[in-house]
Order: structure tokens, then sequence, then C-alpha cells
């Protein structure tokens, strides 16, 4: 069955690569990050992936028995306690808010997180919705074990770096990034699971091996956008505070 992975792998590397060492991801990841840049823009990240948290699955596929919703979109409202998810979306909620709390401490200046958090959902996000929603209602929905795959992966690919420039940039302020922990360790956890899923995938309907590595390629190309577009905000963000601090 390992075969049925070798063509799959070897048509999403170089997209892999792209991905990880585009220049904003790459500077986020290098411990010689701005500070300041690096906290607006985990403040960012933290508010608008709560679109893609609402969103059953994004961050643990691997606990649902399908991929996508049995109504296209997010949530638009946040959900009862006892829907699944919840603590997921309680606890990055928390983070944002804790970052903000941070960050008035640092610098003096209150941000308005619930104004952050009711901001419209960012183009890759919906970008990456849709693309589930087409594919799980779409001819081949299994391509789903895909999408899930990729950002998986790409998640535990840079979560370490990440979660390093968390400790550096707010030290002991733990409650900041305990949710980017969390969903790292769980990601790690199912990663191989997904995998024997895609591997299963591609061994039943090896006809679909070009759509399968063209699912995978648009997921990545939507986390990549989404990811840029967090660091434009924060760059904007910074220099409406008056330049880089």
């Amino acid at each position: 069955m390992e075969e049925a992975l070798h063509g799959y792998e070897a048509a999403l590397e170089a997209e892999r690569r792209l991905v990880t060492e585009e220049r904003h991801l790459a500077r986020l990841l290098s411990p010689d990050c701005d500070d300041s840049l690096f906290a607006r823009w985990f403040l960012r990240f933290g508010a608008h992936s709560l679109y893609l948290t609402r969103y059953d699955g994004w961050w643990l596929p691997g606990e649902r028995r399908r991929y996508g919703r049995s109504e296209p979109g997010p949530s638009e409202k946040t959900p009862d306690a006892d829907r699944p998810g919840h603590e997921s979306e309680s606890m990055q909620v928390g983070s944002v808010r804790a970052t903000a709390d941070w960050w008035r401490d640092r610098h003096g200046e209150r941000l308005d997180v619930d104004v952050l958090l009711r901001m419209p959902p960012l183009a890759g996000a919906e970008f990456y919705v849709r693309l589930c929603e087409n594919v799980v209602h779409g001819p081949a929905p299994c391509c789903g074990a895909a999408i899930a795959y990729e950002v998986g992966r790409c998640l535990v690919t840079i979560g370490p770096a990440l979660l390093a420039n968390c400790r550096r940039v707010f030290g002991g302020d733990s409650g900041c990034f305990d949710f980017l922990a969390v969903q790292t360790g769980r990601h790690g956890d199912h990663l191989k699971s997904w995998r024997r899923h895609l591997e299963s995938c591609l061994t039943d309907h090896p006809a679909l091996l070009r759509r399968m590595v063209d699912t995978g390629k648009t997921a990545l190309v939507c986390f990549a956008v989404f990811l840029a577009e967090c660091w434009d905000l924060a760059r904007a963000d910074l220099e409406m505070d008056g330049g880089g601090r």
C-alpha cells in the first residue's frame, strides 16, 4: 500500500517547500523575527483563524466521520457548549484575549478584541472552506483526505518554530499560545492516521491520484494565502500605531 502514496508525495513536495519557505512565513519562523510584528501577526492569526476553527474539523479532521458539514460554511454564531469543537474555540478566544492583554501591558495600547473577532473572514479562510465544501459535496469526497493531511502536515511542520517564537516573545504568558501548543500536539498525534487514510483512499481509488494532488495543492495555497494576509494586516496595524516599535 505504501506505493500508492509515492506519486502523491512526489507531486506535493515542491508545493510544500514553497509554502514553508515563503518569505513571510520564513520571517515568522525565524528567531530574529521582530517581537512586535510577531505579536501582532499572532493576534491576527488567532482572531481570523477562529472562522476556521468554527468550521468543524479544520483543526481536528481525524476526529470526524467525514470532512465538511451537513450545511455549507462555518457557524456564524458562538456554538453551544455541547457542540463538538466548542472547547477548542473557547481556548482560542482566550488566547486572542491574552495576547491583546500582553500587548496592552507591554505597549500601553488597548486593542478592541471584540471588533477584531467580528471582522469578516479573510479570503484565504473563505477559499479553504469553499474548497472543503466543494470536495465533500462533489463527485470525489474522499479527496477531503488530502486537505486534512496537507493542512495537518503543514501545521505540524511549522508549529514547533512558531511555538519557539511564542515562548521567546511572550515569555511566561503561556495563555497567549496555549491553544497553538495544544493543537500542534494533537495534529502530531493524528498525522499518522490521516496519512493512512489518504493512503487507503489512493489505494481504493487510484484513478483519483491527479485530483488528490490538485486538492492537496489547493489546500496548501489557501493556507499560505491566509498566513500572508495575517502578515499584511499585522504590518498595517503597526504602521497605524506610528511605525514599528
